[in-house]
């Protein structure tokens, strides 16, 4: 048993189960590198002092650190549930720093927001990246306005990674000019929406995302989502059809509505292709609306995916920053 579960890792470890598609060379015309929307993501008055600043652990290569920074909220957003919530920022830093190093935004996936998350992080920090982990907000859910406040709740979401980036590009410790974003399932689709409107990531890379935000909301299989499209049926009298026209026509910040102010070439794809959480058939749309970019497909489904590959995802996803980050 014991050599069969080695073997299995040494296979996974080597890419077993996966399929690499070098970009599209197409010549179809892309959008500007930043939406001209990138002002509806901006925040009021300057970047603000931590309102929390401590340290987690210190070893002999590697720290980390909680900071808190107050939420700058615009008016319109003011009445979002939890939207003056702090911004929780994880921040991880090789040890000794002696140079502007590098750094990759880490934002996770929906349900748990812990899931892997250090240990890709780990990952970075022993290749000399630094790192910031962006847990997300709560999300107040109510059956009765959720489906009409989505955009609300998404166009924070972006705004709350772009102010992590304010205060992270003011330590003298990064180099500002060379910032990646790895994402996971919703990490990831927001990571892109953050890329299409903020020029100062460079890289992104992304995992198991997806798009229209519309078609991942009502087909997917997680229970989470399935209780909440339950509720709103019963709360307003919708069918899924319904749901899904309703946020079609609402969500702004949507992954594919923005992909084409994404260029392809700073962007690495993974597809799981037996996913049901984010459906494989959004994921190979999110794909053609980036114009094709370089893609790895992942025989396998949503959370095994992430789990079972983890070396794989993380050491591609190393050998893209080097290539478009430079060596820290």
């Amino acid at each position: 048993m014991l050599r069969a579960v080695a073997t299995l890792a040494f296979l996974v470890s080597l890419g077993a189960g996966c399929a690499h598609t070098p970009p599209g060379t197409d010549a179809r015309a892309r959008l500007g590198r930043v939406a001209t929307t990138s002002s509806y993501y901006d925040a009021p008055g300057p970047i603000p002092h931590p309102t929390l600043l401590e340290p987690i652990t210190r070893q002999a290569h590697t720290e980390w650190w909680r900071v808190e920074l107050p939420a700058r909220v615009p008016a319109a957003l003011s009445e979002v549930p939890h939207a003056h919530d702090p911004i929780e920022i994880i921040v991880g830093l090789p040890r000794p720093a002696g140079q502007k190093l590098p750094l990759v935004l880490l934002l996770p996936i929906l349900n748990n927001t812990n899931l892997l998350m250090p240990e890709f992080g780990s990952g970075f920090i022993r290749q000399g990246y630094a790192v910031a982990i962006l847990p997300r907000k709560d999300i107040g859910f109510d059956p009765h306005r959720s489906v009409d406040a989505a955009e609300e709740e998404l166009r924070l979401l972006v705004m709350r990674e772009r102010q992590a980036l304010d205060w992270l590009s003011t330590d003298p410790r990064i180099d500002a000019g060379r910032i990646g974003v790895f994402g996971v399932s919703a990490g990831a689709m927001l990571g892109i929406s953050l890329m299409a409107i903020d020029p100062r990531v460079r890289a992104g890379v992304f995992v198991f995302a997806g798009g229209p935000l519309a078609d991942v909301m009502v087909d997917s299989s997680e229970g989470r989502v399935q209780r909440g499209l339950a509720e709103v049926r019963a709360a307003r009298g919708w069918t899924n059809e319904g749901i899904r026209q309703r946020l079609t026509q609402g969500i702004r910040t949507d992954p594919l509505r923005l992909a084409g102010h994404v260029p392809r070439e700073d962007v690495l794809l993974f597809v799981a292709t037996k996913d049901d959480s984010v459906p494989s058939s959004a994921q190979w749309a999110l794909r053609e609306a980036l114009g094709r970019p370089e893609t790895r497909t992942i025989d396998t489904g949503h959370y095994v995916g992430v789990g079972l590959f983890f070396p794989h995802l993380l050491g591609k996803a190393q050998e893209f920053f080097g290539s478009r980050l430079g060596a820290p």
